[in-house]
């Protein structure tokens, strides 16, 4: 009895540390949604993580092209070009960031290569005697500089999981149409049973590298060069021209061109950490509007702020009476002229973001007064100040806004 009060005493003396932590946790960072478009032209930083959702950054391809076999001996019979033969390949895949993802694939298609006659055949059946030549390669035995070859012929099919990295990205931080894509991964290769020779099977190596072009939000096209590292008994046989040197690993390598889908195009969800806010911080307290001293009732010139929510650059539907207000009064005077400076509270993120995040709330207001309001965009005069400039110090959540303010009116009386 007496253990059973220390343990739940101890455990409702637990409680109050645990809320505590719980709330420390809570106020020590914000994880903050932020759009994609400003993951493509900001880039990767040290404070932030990047991670996409459900099926955006995932894709599928599809390519087609040539693979030649780099066998021992062959190349003493024909080149890597004449060895070509038709391979496909079939991709899906996910980009993690901008820079990193990964993908599975699988190909398909056919090998070529000629090799001298070899002492064992068959490696892998459970037959008594491996030096008696299956009948089935007796077709495909030639003739050349008084040597005997053996032309094999086989169908394969490999898999491979492929870490990706786009290489022009380790460059620049803004997203670029053509990508420079390098892959490499292990995997596994199958030869299929032809020429009265058994199947063969062997982990591989797979490696590539890819010039891949965007030519649709979903689309790409791409180029891609890509080999695979296998066992030397892949092709059915071991050894190489006598006298050599005989290499334990063999390989197959082309040149594949090809078509990506991309669902939901490329976009990611970006959380970075900032100061410490509550939740009440992301609600808004109205800012104070500032007007100047009327002229007269028809010429009433006001600078008018239009607010933002935390993190948004979209324009809030009560949010559009004060720029429609504003656009009222510019096509009554032609004359005038509206600059509009953008702001963000410092509590977002860091000045770089902020400053991206004040240009944006600046070109969606510039552009509900060119498209909707009908505004010539030659009165209108832009600027960003990101958080390095405060329009109202009484709250720094009131500088989420962009403040609008007519700075030439010839019409006085």
């Amino acid at each position: 009895m007496n253990k059973k009060v220390i343990l739940i005493g101890v455990l409702l003396g637990t409680l109050p540390l645990g809320a505590v932590a719980q709330e420390a946790l809570k106020s020590d960072t914000i994880h903050t949604e932020l759009r994609s478009d400003f993951l493509e032209e900001l880039g990767d930083t040290t404070d932030l993580v990047v991670a996409g959702k459900g099926t955006k950054n995932w894709f599928i391809s599809l390519s087609g092209g040539v693979n030649s076999l780099a066998a021992e001996a062959n190349r003493d019979y024909d080149n890597f070009v004449n060895r070509a033969r038709l391979s496909f390949r079939l991709s899906t895949g996910k980009w993690f960031t901008p820079v990193w993802g990964f993908r599975v694939q699988m190909g398909v298609g056919k090998l070529s290569g000629h090799s001298f006659l070899l002492n064992y055949y068959n490696m892998y059946d459970q037959v008594a005697d491996h030096s008696v030549m299956p009948e089935g390669m007796l077709p495909y035995l030639s003739e050349k500089d008084g040597r005997t070859w053996f032309h094999r012929k086989f169908t394969y099919m490999d898999w491979s999981v492929n870490l990706m990295t786009d290489a022009v990205r380790w460059f620049t931080k803004e997203k670029k149409p053509v990508g420079l894509i390098l892959s490499a991964g292990p995997g596994f290769a199958h030869g299929f049973a032809s020429q009265g020779l058994s199947a063969t099977n062997s982990f591989a190596f797979n490696a590539g590298i890819m010039l891949n072009v965007s030519v649709h939000k979903n689309w790409d096209i791409f180029a891609e060069l890509q080999g695979n590292i296998v066992d030397e008994t892949f092709d059915g046989q071991i050894g190489g021209q006598p006298g050599q040197r005989n290499f334990t690993v063999e390989g197959y390598a082309g040149l594949n061109v090809g078509i990506s889908y991309k669902f939901g195009g490329r976009k990611f969800a970006r959380y970075a950490k900032v100061h410490p806010v509550t939740y009440e911080s992301v609600r808004y307290i109205l800012p104070p509007t500032r007007v100047e001293k009327p002229v007269s009732v028809e010429d009433v010139v006001t600078t008018f702020a239009v607010r933002f929510l935390i993190d948004k650059y979209n324009i809030e539907e009560d949010q559009k009476l004060n720029i429609d207000r504003i656009a009222r009064y510019m096509k009554r005077h032609p004359e005038s002229r509206l600059e509009l400076v953008g702001f963000a509270d410092k509590e977002t993120a860091y000045p770089a973001y902020n400053m991206k995040l004040s240009e944006r709330r600046v070109k969606a207001v510039r552009d509900y007064l060119v498209k909707k309001c009908g505004i010539s965009a030659e009165r209108l005069v832009l600027d960003a100040k990101g958080d390095t400039k405060r329009a109202y110090n009484e709250d720094y959540r009131w500088n989420r806004a962009v403040v609008m303010q007519i700075i030439e009116n010839d019409n006085k009386e």
